[in-house]
């Protein structure tokens, strides 16, 4: 069982680092892009706050792996590992100044221990105990009730529905016509806590990594909710980009990759 000291600590270390970026945000925020991609933002409080994360679960738990988003530490998950990443949704970070997160997972042999997604504005801690259920701060999160196909709402993104048109040739805007609506939020974590809460049904990307969704997954599955990778068995959580879907429920997942990914059919448990 998990130590419920840890799960404090955890809570403390990431509200604290909320409060950075809220100050942040008082101010211009200046970025750089990574691999000269102007999609793919980094500011100096993306490596301010990892830097913080970090140093706190090092002082306090030394013996401890961590993968995160600007420094890879850990290529794999023996024993305790942590997954970061310091700031979800950089673009609305920068831009909005809303609707991004601080995400933060540990897991124990590859199998998770704990999630917390912050919604740094909004002051919303979602966070799970593996076998123990989802919260968002103080409130238990029911089991999802997942609707059909037809009443689905999806998160996309644009650059995700190109990519999987002009690289796998998969016609995902299709999937238009089969569900109620499509939005995108620009944050993959806050998306999979949305699905968790009943809000949306379906989330997709083409290219994901670890620390986008290793927390939030955690709070989705304790509510009954499902993710994969479409193209694979085993989801990565290294940091290796890979094609992510999380849904309300196996069902929704199974039948969005037998029209679009063309995987076999799965017996649903």
């Amino acid at each position: 069982m998990l130590d419920s000291k840890i799960v404090v600590f955890a809570k403390e270390i990431v509200r604290c680092a909320g409060q950075e970026l809220k100050k942040a945000i008082q101010q211009e925020i200046i970025c750089t892009y990574k691999e000269n991609d102007h999609r793919e933002l980094l500011t100096e409080f993306d490596v301010k706050i990892e830097e913080y994360l970090i140093h706190h679960i090092k002082n306090n738990y030394p013996d401890h792996g961590i993968i995160s988003e600007e420094k890879e530490e850990k290529d794999d998950l023996k024993g305790y590992v942590w997954i970061i990443d310091p700031i979800d949704g950089t673009t609305n970070f920068i831009n909005f100044q809303n609707n991004f997160a601080i995400s933060v997972a540990l897991y124990y042999n590859s199998q998770p221990c704990l999630g917390i997604v912050y919604d740094v504005m909004k002051d919303h801690i979602y966070w799970a105990i593996s076998g123990r259920g989802s919260f968002v701060n103080d409130c238990r999160i029911p089991p999802r009730k997942p609707p059909l196909l037809r009443n689905a709402i999806a998160d996309i993104s644009l650059n995700s529905i190109e990519s999987f048109y002009y690289k796998e040739h998969i016609k995902l805007f299709d999937l238009a016509k089969e569900i109620r609506g499509h939005r995108c939020s620009g944050s993959a974590s806050l998306s999979i806590c949305q699905i968790a809460l009943g809000n949306i049904d379906i989330y997709i990307s083409a290219k994901l990594k670890s620390w986008d969704f290793s927390a939030a997954t955690i709070v989705l599955t304790e509510v009954g909710g499902y993710y994969g990778n479409p193209f694979a068995e085993k989801v990565d959580l290294t940091g290796t980009p890979i094609t992510f879907m999380a849904s309300s429920s196996q069902a929704i997942y199974q039948q969005v990759c037998e029209r679009y990914f063309c995987l076999p059919k799965v017996a649903v448990t």
